[in-house]
């Protein structure tokens, strides 16, 4: 994932319009350094001298370009969520599905989504489900994401799996994202359990449970052990 490529709509509520060049690059400053120190800190502990002095501007500058830190925020959830269909798209969009085996299909599932939750806008992600429960439902944007993925696969995999039907194929593949949507979305805000996004444990769990999924009575694709 390029952060480099980041892009805002004018039409975020609370987002000043920036008519010109230099204007635009110190508010895509400010939104580059919210994406990379959400990383390391929550949204709350986020203060506006911080983010000026990062950005080698004055608190004055942000407020002319920011309504306030909420304003801010929905601009960091806009850059990330545009950043992740980027992503998306060049992994799996178009005929891309339709050139894979089933069973590197499925690897990139598992491996797409953990590059998302584990990227560089993993804190925007985090601070977005963490909201999930108010009002306008930050998590939004990532769900309507979620149900274009699996569209794509449904309709490049739902008759590569013989063991199943269509219908019953494509209703697996749901699940498939659901388990490891759950698992991921799970690791981003708790960070004990054993197999993790910190090493390659969650991804082969993930990658072999998914598998044999699919593929009932094939027996298990190894040993998943933590690191």
């Amino acid at each position: 994932m390029n952060i480099d490529a980041i892009s805002v709509n004018e039409d975020i509520p609370g987002v000043l319009p920036a008519r010109q060049a230099r204007s635009r690059r110190i508010r895509d400053a400010y939104i580059e350094a919210g994406i990379k120190l959400l990383n390391s800190m929550r949204f709350n502990d986020l203060k506006v001298s911080d983010l000026a002095r990062d950005c080698g501007q004055s608190v004055g500058s942000f407020y002319t370009r920011f309504q306030d830190k909420e304003a801010y925020f929905r601009a960091l959830r806009a850059a990330a969520i545009n950043l992740c269909n980027l992503e998306i798209h060049a992994r799996i969009g178009g005929d891309k599905l339709y050139e894979m085996e089933p069973e590197e299909a499925l690897d990139e599932l598992v491996d797409l989504m953990a590059d998302l939750f584990t990227g560089p806008v993993r804190g925007v992600l985090r601070e977005s489900l963490l909201r999930i429960l108010e009002p306008d439902d930050p998590w939004a944007p990532m769900r309507d994401s979620a149900r274009e993925i699996m569209r794509n696969y449904r309709r490049a995999c739902g008759t590569q799996f013989p063991a199943f039907d269509q219908a019953e194929t494509q209703t697996r593949l749901s699940f498939c994202f659901q388990l490891v949507v759950g698992a991921l979305q799970n690791d981003l805000v708790n960070d004990y359990h054993v197999f993790s996004t910190k090493d390659q444990s969650l991804r082969r769990g993930l990658k072999e449970v998914v598998r044999n999924y699919m593929h009932p009575g094939s027996g298990a694709s190894g040993a998943v052990k933590a690191n």
